[in-house]
């Protein structure tokens, strides 16, 4: 450990280093928000786009119930 001349000089190295570790966690916390609301953005695109696939198949769906449907009463009048 380093020898300091005096308290005031240690105390100086410590306030230093405080306030190195608090701008460190300020920027950190920074990064965290700025990821944080991509990250929210990409939340938001990703289920605007899971409801328009679900949108998507219920129209396919109702397609191909109809195309069953009317498969079935040609079916039907066949026999």
């Amino acid at each position: 450990m380093q020898q300091y001349q005096n308290f005031e000089d240690f105390i100086a190295e410590i306030t230093e280093l405080l306030q190195s570790i608090q701008e460190e966690q300020n920027a950190t916390n920074q990064k965290i928000e700025q990821y944080h609301k991509i990250n929210m953005k990409k939340f938001a695109k990703l289920t605007e786009f899971h409801e328009i696939c679900d949108m998507t198949n219920q129209v396919f769906e109702r397609r191909i119930s109809n195309i069953e449907r009317k498969i079935s009463e040609l079916a039907s009048k066949i026999k």
